[in-house]
């Protein structure tokens, strides 16, 4: 198996050497830049919380500069996301994201498995993640096992932000634009000195945007969202070795709920042909439905103080974050049909209210000598505090304060109802040592220990629901407890060691060979859970026993190998990055959806073996043009699944089998201080599939996807581009949920996109 993955990285090596004797890149992968503005120079990266050369770091990483964010116009997570290989994104309007990595996922309801670092704070929830980016300095994308830097979630990878800090001198950019949807868009930054030791950073962004689609029922712009957001920074340096850094920043996004196609196979909703009574993931050409009109309503802030005293010994760090993130939508309740009044019509109201607080100190060597070594302790605290209610749709309107539970007799009565109160402390040290062998090979050892414990409390009301006969709390209605005795916890402990070795080729390509170990915690669904999912089977006529769903669910563990190759060639013209990889996972967390009861849950795949090999190259010519672009694959496999054996064999769900991306510009000089700059960017994903079922007709095909920017700038500061998205217009579903083997809830990709944009700096 690993001679098959060499061999096979070694091809792609000899085809893309062939296929780009003369080529580079614009900065939009690792590595990238130019002899005038920076596109050829070395890139530094803070992977392993240490400045280093990229080319020196054993990890495979993708960076996108500054210069790379604004020339391919990088405004959200999805832009440079979706061109990195292998990396699968899935987005919907109410602020759920969900970033897979080589085919280890991230789902609903269940921690990520991708550590989201900004400025140095890992995010303990990706929902804060998915929004409009702006002043950022740099962006790293890490794949592969970093449990042993970065700690929970990071298994599959992790993805670091640094953003701008204060300069030395007054310096800003402002960016505006329009286009279609009524969509508009701005960005402004802000940085200089206050004092010789003190400075400032402000920035802010607005966006408003009907999105693309209309509810023929309600008339509604069913995707449309307005996020404002801003951020302060201040940084004291005193020249002497100790540095402060104090950043403050939030953003409040409205929009509309949980807007979604359903599909029922037979029934011909919303336009799906009813004969074949199939259903069909690559049919989305569905119109919106629903009776009732959607709202989204999120507000995030946080605050973050970061000190470092450098000595000559090593370099103490602390870094102190607390953040808040309060959300809710609202929506009609699956199957999304004009249905109210009717039997059984329902909507559905979800809040969260997380809090967070996190706190990390390591002391780190200098990087000069030939033993390196770092040493921390990381401490969390995580709540979250949530409501899932479903009404009886009364008026096809949405209720005020959706935290409040309904009783009958009110316009619209609660029919299950479920306020689970999460809570999770964690804390974890950690080591790394780094050594020089020869001046030719690296060793480098890293661990980490985690020790997470996780509580649930159900704080539903016990009373009885008339309209059920069984009380509003599920753990008091199913599993036999008192209200008192509602609550469970458990601790999930693992060890997390990393190991590579790096050889130097020459100052501009090595290569590597790593192994590490990942780590997701485990976690709790809803207290009665199984017990409600299996009197639902008997009631259904269905076998009880065919239930896999645990009111606990196990940790996730996993274990990963990885060679490649790390070059820059041709005075760093071409750079060129190879990696091939063989994953097993323990306890792989799955989302499962059971609408009838209100469930949505977390389930674990025994064993799933994944095995696949990226690459991305960039290029830049003399003559002005850059070529980039990426390739990977994966072949993810279930090995065990106790749950139902006959899932054994089936497509690891949430991974796209391949990705292709080619990007193509050319810098035009039009006079000796203007230039013309067109770009084009096409992007391939490979088929999908959803769950852990394989369910028919829930495959998603290869979809081909082109974007355009045509760009003039001068070298006076100012910027005007030209953009348009997914040009040729495919329609296509971005996300498919399989309910019941009959039944799917899908959300709709963007279709084609265009605007001007504005930019200028001094």
């Amino acid at each position: 198996m690993k001679t098959t993955n060499i061999h096979y990285v070694s091809a792609l090596a000899v085809a893309t050497a062939l296929a780009i004797p003369a080529q580079a890149q614009d900065q939009s992968t690792a590595q990238a830049a130019n002899d005038a503005d920076g596109r050829n120079s070395e890139i530094v990266v803070t992977a392993t919380k240490r400045n280093e050369s990229l080319t020196d770091v054993p990890i495979a990483v993708q960076v996108f500069t500054d210069q790379a964010i604004a020339d391919r116009g990088i405004t959200r997570p999805a832009d440079f996301l979706s061109t990195t290989p292998n990396v699968t994104f899935i987005e919907d309007n109410a602020g759920e994201a969900y970033i897979n990595i080589r085919g280890q996922t991230s789902v609903r309801n269940s921690d990520p498995n991708v550590a989201i670092v900004i400025d140095g704070v890992t995010l303990s929830s990706v929902k804060p993640f998915n929004q409009d980016l702006f002043a950022i300095e740099q962006i790293e994308v890490l794949k592969g096992p970093q449990s042993a830097l970065y700690g929970r979630n990071a298994a599959a990878g992790a993805i670091v932000i640094s953003t701008k800090k204060p300069s030395d001198v007054l310096e800003g950019t402002f960016v505006g634009a329009v286009g279609n949807w009524d969509t508009y868009r701005a960005s402004a930054n802000l940085t200089g000195p206050i004092t010789e030791t003190l400075g400032f950073a402000i920035a802010g962004s607005f966006r408003d945007t009907d999105g693309p689609f209309t509810n023929t029922v309600t008339g509604e712009k069913v995707h449309r969202s307005r996020n404002v957001a801003g951020r302060g920074r201040l940084l004291f340096d005193n020249s002497e070795g100790l540095t402060i850094d104090l950043k403050v920043g939030g953003h409040d996004a409205k929009g509309g709920g949980s807007a979604y196609n359903a599909q029922i196979a037979g029934s011909g909703i919303g336009g799906l042909p009813a004969d074949p009574p199939v259903l069909d993931a690559n049919f989305a050409e569905q119109d919106f439905i629903s009776n009732v009109r959607g709202q989204f309503d999120e507000n995030f802030w946080d605050a973050t103080l970061k000190i470092d005293y450098e000595t000559d010994f090593a370099t103490f760090t602390s870094i102190s974050a607390y953040n808040r993130l309060d959300q809710y939508f609202g929506s009609d309740s699956p199957p999304y049909i004009p249905d109210t009044g009717d039997a059984a019509a329902t909507i559905q109201q979800y809040t969260y209210l997380d809090k967070n607080y996190s706190q990390e100190v390591r002391l780190t060597s200098p990087g000069d000598q030939r033993l390196r070594w770092q040493a921390g302790f990381y401490y969390l605290r995580f709540t979250r505090d949530q409501t899932s209610n479903i009404l009886v749709d009364a008026d096809g309107t949405l209720p005020g304060n959706p935290r409040m539970l309904r009783e009958a007799g009110n316009t619209y009565p609660s029919l299950s109802y479920s306020n689970p109160y999460y809570k999770t402390t964690s804390y974890a040290p950690f080591a790394s040592v780094e050594v020089d062998i020869t001046d030719a090979l690296e060793l480098r050892l890293a661990g980490r220990y985690d020790t997470e414990k996780r509580s649930i409390r159900e704080n539903a009301s016990p009373d009885i629901n008339p309209l059920t006969g069984a009380s509003y709390n599920n753990c008091v209605a199913l599993t036999g407890r008192d209200f008192a005795d509602c609550t469970d916890s458990k601790t999930f402990k693992q060890f997390e060691p990393k190991a590579s070795l790096t050889y130097e080729i020459s100052p501009d390509a090595s290569l590597y060979a790593s192994y590490g170990k990942g780590f997701k915690s485990g976690g709790f669904n809803p207290i009665g859970a199984r017990a409600a999912l299996r009197a639902a089977a008997v009631g259904a006529g269905l076998d009880p026993d065919g239930v896999y769903v645990e009111d606990l669910y196990d940790k996730e563990v996993s274990e990963s190998y990885e060679i490649g190759l790390k070059s820059q060639l041709f005075d760093r013209r071409l750079s060129l990055n190879l990696a091939a990889f063989h994953t097993d996972i323990s306890g792989a967390q799955q989302f499962e959806f059971y609408p009838t009861v209100g469930l949505q849950t977390t389930i674990s795949i025994d064993k799933v073996r994944v095995r696949g090999v990226d690459v991305d190259f960039n290029l830049n010519l003399d003559s002005g043009t850059h070529i980039y672009g990426g390739a990977g694959y994966i072949d993810g496999k279930i090995k065990q699944f106790d749950g139902n054996p006959s899932f054994v064999g089936n497509v690891a769900p949430g991974a796209f089998e391949y990705t292709l991306s080619l990007g193509v510009a050319q810098d035009i000089a039009l006079t000796d201080t203007l230039e013309l700059v067109p770009r084009v960017e096409y992007n391939r994903y490979g088929p999908i599939w959803w769950d852990v079922a394989n369910t028919p007709g829930t495959r998603r095909d290869p979809l081909d996807l082109l974007k355009a920017r045509l760009s003039l700038r001068s070298d006076t500061g100012w910027e005007v581009s030209a953009f348009a998205d997914n040009i040729t217009n495919e329609k296509y579903f971005q996300e498919v949920v399989p309910l019941l083997g009959f039944f799917t809830v899908n959300y709709r990709g963007p279709t084609r996109s265009y605007g001007v944009e504005a930019r200028y700096s001094f």
